[in-house]
């Protein structure tokens, strides 16, 4: 058996992120489809949860990604970031990462708050057409954190070196 640890931590950690992407689907398309405010309000609070959980699974996915490109390619005349392949994973996961840490957090509390307001003062035509917009853009956000992640599993699976060890 012929194996990295490094590996399956960084396969643990890619499971952890795949779930906070596609549990993000699930509740972003939950809060769009909710009528009720209170469940609207109770539902972004579930997903403060997951603005606090996806460091803990970028850092994971980042030092064992550090320590497989390590593993992969030390002692070997070729540098990591001369395979496109390997170059174009980071990348998409720098943007993905970015992406998840920054904008995603921002537009959904923005999106409480239009709510909140909402429960506060009524609902009307401006925090309707605001609440609008900003479910358009988190489901945008949604596709475009899956379509990344799926991009990264693409350049993982069909890069053009193995992976540093299976168990």
């Amino acid at each position: 058996m012929s194996g990295s640890f490094v590996f399956l931590l960084h396969l643990i950690g890619f499971s952890l992120v795949s779930a906070l992407v596609v549990s993000g689907w699930i509740l972003n398309n939950r809060f769009i489809h909710e009528t009720d405010l209170s469940l609207k309000l109770y539902i972004g609070g579930i997903s403060r949860v997951f603005v606090f959980l996806s460091p803990i699974a970028a850092l994971l996915l980042l030092v064992s990604g550090i320590g497989n490109i390590y593993n992969l390619y030390y002692g070997t005349s070729v540098a990591w970031y001369e395979q496109g392949w390997l170059v174009i994973k980071v990348v998409l996961f720098g943007v993905l990462l970015v992406n998840g840490m920054i904008f995603g957090p921002m537009m959904s509390r923005k999106r409480v708050k239009v709510v909140q307001e909402m429960v506060e003062i009524g609902v009307n035509e401006a925090n309707t057409k605001q609440i609008n917009d900003l479910n358009s853009q988190m489901r945008w956000f949604s596709l475009v954190q899956s379509v990344l992640l799926l991009g990264i599993l693409f350049f993982s699976a069909f890069g053009t070196s193995k992976h540093p060890g299976y168990f």
